[in-house]
Formats: C-alpha cells, structure tokens, sequence
C-alpha cells in the first residue's frame, strides 16, 4: 500500500488537487495481487490502509515527516477490531481471528463484566516480548 502511495505522491506531487483526488484499492485487492495476505485478519489489513492514511494526513499537514516503510528489526505490531465476538479471553490465553491456537497472556487487571472489547493490539520487540493492549468500550 505504501509503495503505491509513494508512486502517486511522485506522479502528483506539483498537482496537490489531484493528489488529493485519488482513489486508492480496498485491501482486498491486494489479497488478489499477494496471495500470503489471504492468511492475514481482514481487520488487520484494514487498520493498517487507515494507519497508512493517518500517516499521510499528518504529513501533509506539517505534523510528520514523511510515511516511511517499517523496520523488521524494531517493533512489530498489529491491530485487530472485535466483530462478532472473534477475540476472546479465556483461561490466560486470547483467541484471535485467523489464528487457530490461543495465545499465552498474562492478564494485568480484570475487564470489568460490564465493558466490551473494541479492539486489540499484539507487539513484538526484538527482544521477543509480547504485549496486548485492548481497547475496552462501555456497554451501552
């Protein structure tokens, strides 16, 4: 997605409204071009496009410098949504989509019963320490 990002920018770059302009593809597209991506949380690809765009809207407001790729030996990331109950806590481990063996976690606090989780973000850092962070919403 960033590289054709990038692409653009170079083609547009003098032309600022017809940069603006420009349609970009759906992530599933890409599923079609880069088969590995039919293994990935639809979710996940989709945070990352609204990252992507995030990223590219600060940047053109002065607020950052321009998107970069990321680096495999930093921080990996990434950020499901919960749809239909597709996260699930349960006995110290998280079941997430895609994935078919729930992961070991350590649980810091209890959610409290009358919250739900929006979304959750998996880390890994080059020392191969896993963290999860979840966004809670109140129950309306």
């Amino acid at each position: 997605m960033l590289a054709e990002r990038k692409e653009t920018y170079e083609k547009f770059k003098d032309d600022k409204e017809s940069l603006k302009k420009q349609k970009f593809p759906t992530p599933a597209k890409y599923k079609s071009e880069f088969p590995f991506l039919k293994e990935v949380d639809s979710l996940a690809l989709a945070n990352a496009q609204m990252n992507l765009q995030t990223a590219y809207k600060n940047f053109f407001e002065g607020n950052a410098d321009f998107p970069k790729f990321k680096n495999r030996k930093a921080k990996q990331s990434y950020t499901t949504n919960m749809v239909n109950g597709n996260i699930k806590l349960e006995n110290g481990h998280i079941k997430l989509p895609k994935i078919k063996k729930p992961i070991k976690m350590k649980q810091h606090r209890e959610i409290p019963a009358d919250y739900k989780i929006k979304s959750c973000t998996i880390s890994k850092t080059k020392t191969g320490f896993k963290s999860i962070f979840w966004t809670p919403i109140s129950e309306i």
